[in-house]
């Protein structure tokens, strides 16, 4: 069982996308009730419990160095307090488009590069499916031009894919993942995390799942994912831990799924690929079935799909 990592929640108003524009269709994140000053005290109470940990996450359920979520001279402040409190890396999780050369040259004046660990989204490599199937709201461009700032200041970063974004096959899915995951590890990546796509309530999987045009991805196409990445670099599989709680996580039949789950863990944890190789069921059949699926382009299946959903 992998033990999860220290975390500090911050009770921010949520991501400034989802509030501000329609927000990614995937996402089943609502909004917070904002009050800075009492966000920094809960802050401040959290980490009494986290002195001297290596490691600690600060989940703003956004991004981090978004000003509108958390004001920089906030952001600065929690920092510099975790760091006197001895904790050795804070992981952050930000949309690229706010990562900012300035900002963030003021904030190293304060705090080490090496204590800052970025969780960057990415999601996707094409740009098309990060808008049409994911409404993500930023292009391949700005990610590119963030790891690009993160690697001339040394912080290290982690990027995000998603696997199997809404009204992509099986097939493409992995495809696609392959494609993203390979651009994320030759941008710097120091690890790359699957997220399998989960169904939450009033998100677009989820009414696509309802209307039969949906299924979550099997965790056999995870797998397959990275068996053949897994030699670029550190990356793990996640998918299995979301707020709020999903109605479904990525799965196989109900005779494999615990155990691959277990095994997917013990990966993660070792990054020992037999782990993996080793893996066998009888619905492997099942999920090379599905790959074989085929469907009109994307552009009129999505069409297609919704007006069907609709009528």
């Amino acid at each position: 069982m992998v033990i999860p990592k220290p975390i500090i929640g911050l009770n921010t108003k949520g991501c400034s996308y989802a509030n501000n524009q329609e927000g990614c269709f995937i996402c089943g994140y609502l909004k917070g009730h904002y009050v800075p000053e009492k966000m920094y005290q809960q802050f401040l109470q959290d980490a009494k419990q986290y002195v001297n940990s290596n490691e600690l996450v600060l989940s703003s359920n956004g991004s981090f160095f978004d000003p509108k979520e958390i004001p920089r001279d906030v952001q600065k402040k929690m920092l510099e307090h975790l760091i006197s409190l001895g904790v050795k890396q804070i992981k952050i999780e930000t949309r690229p488009e706010y990562i900012n050369r300035a900002a963030l040259k003021k904030l190293l004046n304060s705090v080490s590069a090496k204590n800052i660990i970025v969780g960057l989204g990415f999601d996707t490599y094409t740009d098309d499916i990060r808008d049409l199937c994911l409404n993500k709201g930023y292009t391949r461009k700005q990610y590119d031009n963030a790891t690009k700032v993160l690697n001339e200041m040394n912080i290290s970063f982690e990027s995000r894919i998603i696997v199997k974004p809404p009204f992509l096959t099986e097939s493409e899915a992995i495809d696609e993942a392959l494609i993203s995951v390979n651009h994320a590890f030759s941008s710097g990546s120091s690890v790359v995390s699957l997220e399998p796509i989960a169904v939450q309530d009033f998100t677009l999987q989820d009414f696509l799942t309802k209307n039969g045009f949906y299924r979550v991805p099997w965790l056999w196409s995870a797998v397959h994912i990275v068996k053949q990445t897994h030699q670029r670099g550190k990356i793990i599989i996640g998918g299995d831990a979301f707020i709020p709680l999903p109605k479904e996580t990525s799965h196989n039949c109900n005779n494999c799924t615990c155990y691959v789950r277990k095994e997917i863990d013990k990966f993660n944890e070792t990054q020992d690929i037999e782990l993996l190789d080793n893996l066998d069921c009888d619905c492997i059949r099942e999920w090379k079935k599905d790959l074989e699926k085929k469907e009109i382009s994307l552009y009129d299946r999505i069409a297609f799909q919704m007006r069907e959903c609709e009528s």
